[in-house]
């Protein structure tokens, strides 16, 4: 194969995979000092403590538990309506990421996690300085909330 054809393969790999680690470094994950179930109920009052509140739950290990697969894994929707209000008002899309998602599980190595996508990661791709910015404080908030609820 010739150089000239090398070229463009080689720079769209590289491309892919900078977007691949780009996309690994949004996804925040916090070891809980705690077990599974301390960790769900610290994820609670540190959402009221941060000025956020749990929007939706979503069991996922009970869902699971149908297939016969037992994992422990919750999902909590965590938001804060008057922030919401003013993303919605600048753009309707941030619904694809908002209200965020704050995810607890057990691990294969018995441990209990924290793990959350930052906002601004998506928030990025819609060219919006209004977006973006209330993202970022998002962000902050979510970080707050998986470290006082695994610590």
């Amino acid at each position: 194969m010739s150089t000239k054809l090398w070229m463009p393969l080689v720079a769209a790999a590289a491309f892919a995979f900078s977007g691949m680690a780009m996309a690994q470094n949004s996804i925040v994950t916090v070891e809980s000092q705690h077990n599974f179930n301390q960790t769900v109920s610290n994820i609670k009052s540190a959402a009221s403590q941060n000025g956020m509140m749990v929007m939706g739950h979503l069991d996922q290990g009970h869902v699971l538990s149908m297939t016969g697969l037992h994992v422990n894994g919750q999902s909590f929707f965590v938001g804060n309506p008057n922030v919401g209000k003013k993303l919605f008002d600048a753009d309707p899309a941030v619904g694809l990421f908002l209200p965020p998602r704050i995810f607890v599980y057990q691990g294969k190595d018995g441990h209990t996690y924290v793990s959350y996508e930052k906002p601004s990661a998506e928030a990025a791709q819609m060219n919006n300085q209004k977006v973006s910015m209330g993202a970022t404080m998002i962000d902050m908030k979510l970080d707050k909330i998986a470290h006082a609820a695994a610590n």
